[in-house]
């Protein structure tokens, strides 16, 4: 199932709003972008089924670990679209978490996490996060900063 221009340009858009959303701190504001019970797909197979409370606080977590280590910048690139019917898309992203130095950025750390994002009735959330974890990768550039 081929995607539409439009539809690429729409899920862009959405995910150019995510990380700035993302980069600002608001956990809040974040899990806006997500449609509840989301549907959470763990890096060892498991999946949960998440309420937007839940989420919050895991998107918490994750920014006090951004802060502690002084990511001043999020790069979220799409890797990959893929149709899988009229109001479904399978959307990969890769994040590159930048920390300031003295005379220009320098990447922490890379990884790429899926979505599903779908078409509801007040536009297109993100329905389903396959995700990394992010918490090892977080600690290893901790301990490596020490």
């Amino acid at each position: 199932m081929s995607m539409s221009r439009e539809r690429e340009a729409q899920i862009g858009k959405l995910f150019l709003d995510y990380r700035r959303t993302f980069e600002s701190g608001d956990a809040q504001q974040v899990a806006d972008f997500y449609r509840f019970p989301l549907h959470y797909y763990a890096e060892d197979g498991t999946k949960a089924v998440v309420s937007r409370e839940n989420f919050v606080r895991r998107v918490e977590k994750l920014l006090s670990f951004y802060r502690q280590l002084g990511v001043q910048q999020i790069v979220g690139t799409v890797s990959g679209q893929t149709a899988l019917n009229a109001n479904s898309n399978l959307v990969s992203l890769n994040w590159i978490l930048l920390q300031k130095a003295a005379d220009k950025p320098v990447e922490l750390y890379t990884a790429t996490t899926r979505y599903l994002v779908a078409d509801v009735s007040d536009g297109l959330k993100i329905d389903a996060l396959f995700a990394v974890d992010e918490a090892i990768k977080l600690r290893q550039v901790l301990r490596a900063q020490r």
